[in-house]
């Protein structure tokens, strides 16, 4: 019998791109995907080149306007602060269960660049994701994307606190690895005049030029 899923999507989405888009195609035997969700992080997250996340939940919204699996959430991004990922897929667990019944699972889904950061401590010696974060994740679900030039699964293996969880992780093993094409080349491109056409939706390429975002 197969057993649906939600996928979460964390991210700045600054803009989203048709990589973010992938994750239509994050099907796995035994496994029915019956909702995937963008989540915008919140201003509050700090980058210098984040724009509002009025105008970042806009862009989600429109990039899956065609697209009746996927939807964009904004309970993160109404926040004036940075939520940690725990925290976020805790409330999206607890909200799909709410809506569809307990025998739907909500996965995190990160890449395996965000993985190999699972180790790495601060300049302080405190880790940059909190290690039982880590494993409460895994616990209610996680799936790994790979991405060229990451080892996702050898830094799992070097994390001896989670091996007992390691059968709870999903790791993607269809061949496709998640879309080169950056949220920052786009910003590039854009600031440059330069066609993004093919890399991003549409609707949000209008969307973009309308409100003339990403403009040097």
């Amino acid at each position: 019998m197969e057993k649906k899923a939600v996928i979460l999507a964390i991210g700045s989405f600054n803009p989203p791109t048709n990589g973010h888009l992938q994750i239509a195609t994050l099907e796995k035997k035994g496994m029915k995907v019956v909702e995937s969700i963008l989540s915008p992080v919140a201003d509050g997250y700090g980058k210098k080149t984040l724009i509002s996340a009025d105008h970042r939940f806009a862009m989600c919204v429109a990039a899956a306007e065609d697209l009746d699996w996927l939807r964009a959430d904004d309970w993160e991004c109404q926040k004036p602060e940075w939520t940690a990922a725990l925290d976020v897929l805790k409330h999206h667990s607890n909200d799909v269960k709410n809506r569809v019944g307990g025998k739907v699972r909500t996965f995190l889904l990160v890449g395996g660049d965000v993985v190999d950061r699972f180790p790495t401590r601060n300049a302080d010696g405190t880790f940059i994701w909190n290690q039982e974060d880590v494993i409460d994740i895994i616990k209610i679900g996680l799936i790994i994307q790979p991405r060229p030039g990451f080892t996702p699964m050898k830094t799992l293996e070097s994390m001896p606190e989670i091996a007992e969880f390691s059968n709870d992780i999903i790791v993607i093993e269809n061949g496709i690895t998640l879309n080169d094409i950056s949220s920052t080349r786009l910003r590039a491109a854009i600031a440059e005049g330069r066609s993004v056409k093919y890399s991003t939706p549409d609707a949000v390429i209008n969307y973009i030029k309308k409100h003339s975002l990403y403009k040097q």
